[in-house]
């Protein structure tokens, strides 16, 4: 039977085969997503939401990108996980599309 450190050790392998295989903005978003959850803090710090947000700004849909970070994650997270990064995520989106709609207003208000 394997002890926690190997558990771990195997974890961490897994997850850079995996990592390696996406897009560099791609794989910085997924592993702020399981830097987060293995934190255990109850919103993204400063810099994973960083990551998140750079792969999110560098594709044409925020919504699809936050798709595209929540199932690029599935594979590291349980249930009640998938439910807190979905959570994350939206929040992050609804940020970043009010982010944008008062950029919007204010090149109008001249």
């Amino acid at each position: 039977m394997f002890g926690i450190s190997e558990h771990f050790h195997e974890y961490r392998e897994r997850l850079g085969h995996y990592l390696s295989t996406l897009s560099e903005l791609l794989r910085g978003a997924v592993k702020a997503v399981v830097d987060y959850i293995q934190s255990s803090y109850r919103s993204f710090s400063y810099r994973q939401e960083c990551d998140v947000r750079r792969y999110m700004n560098s594709q044409p849909d925020m919504e699809k990108a936050a798709d595209t970070v929540y199932n690029a994650s599935l594979p590291f997270l349980n249930r009640e996980e998938c439910e807190r990064v979905k959570g994350q995520l939206s929040a992050i989106s609804k940020d970043m599309k009010e982010d944008c709609q008062q950029n919007r207003n204010r090149g109008f208000h001249m």
